[in-house]
């Protein structure tokens, strides 16, 4: 990649793992450090930030992923949900696999109401997001002991019997 796609991508990973907003690089006192200390630098847009970059980043992460793994390595499923500061509730979608850990998906189900079914459902998704876009074999699934959390873990359970099933031992 080019200087500036590089210095694009780890503005993104910088601004993702400060918890930054995509709104802070269009901050004035944010916009002066970058103009007085990297000269020269195009400052993406936010919308490039949360855009074209992102997806480039995601994409990488993937191929990453497949690379790294052999096709078919075993895969363990974790969700996890809560409400964020704003109170905006958020269920959240790793796996494991050789003991690495990647976040899959965050999913916003503020206006959703809050099931085992709607967890079953965005469960399924991220299983067929591992089987058919990692190329990963997808062994168990775990989560903590919320009931709608458990429902959902349940539900995965009569539909894929051969799964490891189990509650997140730190959530007890």
């Amino acid at each position: 990649p080019s200087k500036q796609e590089a210095f694009s991508q780890q503005l993104l990973r910088a601004c993702i793992s400060a918890g930054w907003s995509f709104n802070s690089i269009t901050d004035p006192e944010v916009q002066k450090l970058f103009h007085d200390y990297i000269p020269g630098a195009i400052i993406p847009t936010r919308q490039a930030l949360s855009g074209k970059i992102l997806q480039a980043e995601v994409t990488r992460v993937e191929g990453e992923i497949k690379n790294t793994f052999h096709k078919g390595a075993y895969s363990v499923l974790s969700g996890d949900s809560w409400r964020d500061l704003a109170k905006i509730h958020q269920i959240a979608f790793t796996h494991t696999v050789e003991r690495r850990t990647y976040v899959l998906h965050v999913h916003d189900t503020s206006a959703k109401k809050k099931t085992g079914q709607l967890v079953f459902e965005l469960m399924e998704e991220e299983y067929n997001y591992v089987k058919d876009t990692l190329l990963l074999t997808m062994i168990g699934v775990c989560g903590d002991a919320g009931g709608d959390e458990k429902r959902g873990r349940l539900l995965f359970l009569q539909k894929y019997p051969w799964m490891l099933v189990t509650d997140c031992w730190s959530h007890q």
